[in-house]
């Protein structure tokens, strides 16, 4: 390796170019219970009027587009991680959400194949977890990681793995491969709420000092 006369090369003078920056986004909400509490009763009653739920769903997953009564509860969660997520990456730009979501209910032995969800037109994407404690962890991989191009004790070479808990919720890119593994549970339902959003920079002629996050139900899919 070339040296300088004095040394080694400084490290100062070399640059670290970030080629991507994929950021999974989560946090458990404070309020999840009284929250979870009326989601589930919902989901009773949807179950009840459509017992079959979505068609060409997963094995052992029940599936619905219906909207909740309390959607402005569901909604704040959402909002939350979708601003940590613009004010990480799009500071003081003012921006709408236009979101879909759908419920799955996936009964013990219950998973979900690698998928992503960028042909849905959608910017971001997520799930709120109603139950999710000991249903099975949901993993993330990247393309290499996934393909295994990556060198075992690389960096970056293992995907990342989440074991979920009752009222977290997260946020990642659309285009980021993501699995979930049999339901181990022998009893227990994971039942979840996954969102697509698509981010639009508003006009700045409009507004220029409202940076708050606005979701709008729109079936972007």
């Amino acid at each position: 390796m070339a040296k300088e006369k004095d040394g080694p090369i400084s490290q100062d003078i070399i640059a670290k170019i970030p080629v991507q920056d994929t950021r999974l986004f989560y946090k458990r909400w404070e309020n999840y219970e009284n929250l979870n509490n009326l989601l589930l009763n919902e989901i009773m009653t949807m179950r009840e009027k459509d017992p079959a739920g979505m068609p060409e769903t997963n094995e052992g997953c029940w599936r619905t587009l219906e909207k909740y009564k309390c959607e402005g509860e569901l909604f704040k969660p959402i909002s939350m991680i979708l601003a940590a997520w613009t004010d990480y990456f799009m500071p003081k730009i003012p921006v709408d959400a236009q979101m879909v979501y759908w419920t799955n209910v996936n009964e013990p032995g219950a998973a979900n194949m690698f998928h992503t969800h960028h042909m849905a037109n959608a910017d971001l994407s997520g799930v709120y977890y109603v139950q999710g404690g000991g249903t099975g962890v949901i993993r993330f991989a990247t393309h290499e990681q996934l393909y295994k191009m990556i060198s075992p004790g690389m960096p970056h070479s293992n995907m990342i793995g989440h074991d979920p808990h009752d009222g977290d919720v997260l946020l990642f890119p659309s285009y980021l491969q993501h699995d979930v593994v049999r339901n181990p549970h022998p009893t227990r339902q994971r039942i979840s709420i996954a969102f697509n959003a698509k981010i639009v920079v508003k006009d700045l002629g409009k507004d220029p000092a409202k940076e708050k996050i606005e979701l709008n139900q729109e079936n972007i899919t």
